[in-house]
């Protein structure tokens, strides 16, 4: 079965440790930990020469800096920011206590670049991963979680829905804390928490997470919210297909992911907007129709988070997401930025990650004939009218008729409105745009959603019977947004944190020469340097035969290619995707260890 699994009698899957290493690779690891505490670099030497492991100097594990927000105009922005009738977001109101604990990761400044360095206890712990996981080889996005949905659950005790704000209100957040602890499934011993958080009363709007504290130093390490795309897709997917945990296998049983985030940082999976996979409203108007009620929404649901488990408020915070999430991101970046100043309650945020990001619709739209024609998806016949289209759509984004351009797009692209292919399905005859290699979805994409009806499944993350959407109604009254772009949010955000943005290679339908169309077109204080900065050859190891990617760095802006990667960049590439991603947010630079 490989991944250091074995099945328990129930069907489930069972690591033979917390990071499926083995009996063999939690004595290494324990070995290497209590090493580098005690005896730093030095300590490391001979485990390092046996391995055979070439690893830079050692140094201070730092973060990359973020800058900190600027309160000018912050005020004058509250008002756009302010609460609707019912929502709750407790930050205003300045509740909340702030926890102070040492931090063992305490880092020195530095950028997302070259000028980070790791400290023995990472190099070694992320090479010995490497070493004992390595396997050897290395709206217009809705259509992607389809096949997780299964609308509700079977038969059996799916147990309730637990709603934490009434803990967090009532200061009985020890016992909201222990309600929400899921219970490890059989064969497993993982922590994590579960529930929902409301964040309107009126319409009953309510948010599903799912948290789990990293598995190394979990009081110190980056907390990172996940938003899938959509509109309308779970985060459930990510947590079981990109890079939680667990992986679902058509038999049901769970098995353990190579290189999961939750290794080095407390993930925390939202399923975002309401009205998304296991969130929810009773009225029409709990449902998000731009971007600001998405952010709004959000963050009161992190504000109680934090609330709840306030142990963690105090550690570095990053918000990533894929996809349609570009836009999320960006959104509750800014709203963060905005409040922070002004609120009692902050929230740490040191940066954000954009995954093949739908970030600056207009810009996408415009660079799809030329592309998918020189990629040989479109003849010259076929690119001359998707030119067409492309151009009527870009018409309407100007003239802001958002809703026609939504509609066009779909017919050309998705086809999630008609009932017949979209002209991109005719002509390609493939279904899938989010790998080039793939004319449709792997079916192992779609496990995860017969999981999540397992009443035992649901009674342990505390979701009842409620449905489990496929984000149809979510899309619907997103659909005049779905078109818009957020580029001075994000402008703003690049200006002040650390941001990531990267590609898969063989991405379609949001490819690495659309983003940079969209990146040579704004206007941020890095924005010259970017447009003569050279790229960098991103390799893991010095002796990989393979190279991983591509990195543009300028301050604290990366750009990164991943080659072999799609649209679902962890699922096509996990080890490059872990390794990306924590040396980004960990500041270690792009040499080769």
């Amino acid at each position: 079965m490989g991944r250091g699994q074995v099945v328990g009698r129930n069907g489930w899957g069972r690591t033979s440790g917390p990071l499926g290493l083995g009996h063999v690779g939690l004595l290494l690891l324990r070995g290497v930990l209590k090493i580098s505490r005690s005896a730093g670099h030095s300590g490391l030497r001979g485990a390092r020469e046996k391995a055979a492991l070439l690893l830079p100097d050692s140094g201070t594990l730092r973060e990359g800096s973020a800058c900190t927000p600027k309160p000018g105009g912050a005020r004058s922005a509250l008002r756009k920011c302010a609460a609707p009738r019912g929502s709750l977001v407790p930050g205003l109101t300045g509740s909340g206590r702030r926890s102070h604990q040492p931090l063992a990761w305490k880092r020195k400044k530095s950028r997302c670049g070259p000028e980070g360095t790791v400290g023995a206890m990472w190099k070694a712990l992320f090479l010995l991963v490497l070493l004992v996981l390595s396997p050897g080889a290395d709206g217009l996005f809705r259509s992607l979680y389809r096949k997780g949905h299964v609308s509700s659950p079977r038969k059996g005790d799916p147990g309730q829905r637990l709603f934490l704000t009434p803990y967090i209100e009532t200061g009985k957040l020890e016992e909201g804390r222990q309600l929400s602890l899921v219970p490890p499934f059989p064969g497993w011993n993982l922590t994590s928490y579960s529930g929902y958080i409301t964040v309107n009363k009126t319409y009953n709007s309510n948010i599903f997470f799912w948290f789990f504290p990293a598995k190394i130093e979990p009081q110190n390490a980056p907390v990172v919210l996940w938003l899938q795309g959509g509109p309308g897709g779970s985060s459930m997917f990510g947590l079981f297909v990109e890079h939680g945990p667990y992986i679902v296998s058509k038999n049901m049983t769970l098995f353990a992911r190579d290189f999961p985030w939750t290794i080095t940082f407390s993930m925390l999976y939202v399923d975002n907007p309401v009205g998304t996979g296991f969130s929810f409203t009773d009225h029409v108007h709990g449902y998000a129709i731009d971007e600001d009620d998405v952010a709004r929404n959000l963050y009161s649901a992190l504000i109680q988070f934090f609330e709840l488990f306030s142990d963690y408020r105090d550690n570095d915070f990053y918000v990533t997401g894929e996809s349609y999430a570009g836009k999320y991101v960006p959104a509750i970046a800014h709203y963060i930025h905005i409040l922070n100043p002004v609120t009692t309650m902050k929230i740490n945020l040191k940066g954000i990650a954009l995954g093949d990001a739908y970030f600056d619709p207009k810009s996408i739209i415009e660079g799809y004939p030329s592309f998918l024609f020189q990629i040989g998806l479109l003849d010259e016949q076929e690119k001359k009218y998707f030119q067409k289209q492309c151009n009527d759509c870009v018409k309407f984004i100007r003239q802001e008729k958002w809703l026609q351009a939504f509609e066009l797009l779909d017919r050309l692209l998705d086809g999630g409105l008609i009932s017949e292919p979209s002209y991109f399905q005719n002509v390609t005859g493939c279904s899938n745009y989010y790998n080039l290699l793939l004319c449709t979805e792997p079916e192992d994409q779609g496990y995860y959603g017969k999981f999540l009806s397992l009443p035992h499944v649901r009674q342990a993350i505390h979701v009842g019977n409620q449905t489990f959407s496929d984000g149809a109604k979510v899309e619907k009254y997103l659909r005049e947004d779905t078109v818009k772009s957020v580029k001075p949010w994000l402008t703003e955000i690049m200006n002040n944190y650390k941001v990531l943005i990267y590609n898969g290679q063989l991405d379609v339908i949001v490819a690495a020469s659309l983003t940079e169309r969209s990146l040579m077109a704004m206007d941020w204080k890095g924005s010259q340097k970017y447009k003569k900065a050279g790229k960098k050859v991103w390799k893991i190891l010095k002796s990989d035969p393979e190279v991983a990617g591509y990195v543009r760095q300028v301050g604290n802006f990366c750009q990164v290619i991943v080659r072999g990667g799609g649209h679902i960049l962890p699922y096509d590439q996990p080890l490059r995707s872990f390794d990306m991603i924590n040396r980004f947010i960990f500041g270690r630079g792009w040499d080769p260890y």
